[in-house]
């Protein structure tokens, strides 16, 4: 399933975004798969199916647009435990 959006932007926004009108509808979408990524709502792969990229592409994009998943120390615990275990 697919939606179609229109939004208002104001003037002063669109100044300040700097792009050309046609460019805002992918500046957007680009900004939607970003936050939604940050959000944990959609995964890597998901990223670059909606985007039209390959895995590196979306590496770069995800890199460029600062979309980054926080973690935590408990992410890295089983690695930890094999570095600790292997490393005796």
């Amino acid at each position: 399933m697919s939606a179609t959006i229109e939004i208002l932007l104001p003037d002063a926004l669109l100044k300040a975004l700097g792009d050309e009108p046609a460019e805002l509808p992918r500046r957007t979408l680009e900004a939607l798969v970003a936050q939604s990524y940050r959000a944990s709502r959609i995964t890597h792969a998901q990223a670059g199916e909606i985007l039209g990229l390959d895995r590196w592409q979306t590496d770069a994009f995800l890199k460029s647009a600062q979309a980054f998943r926080p973690t935590a120390a408990r992410d890295f615990a089983p690695d930890l435990a094999e570095l600790r275990r292997i490393g005796k």
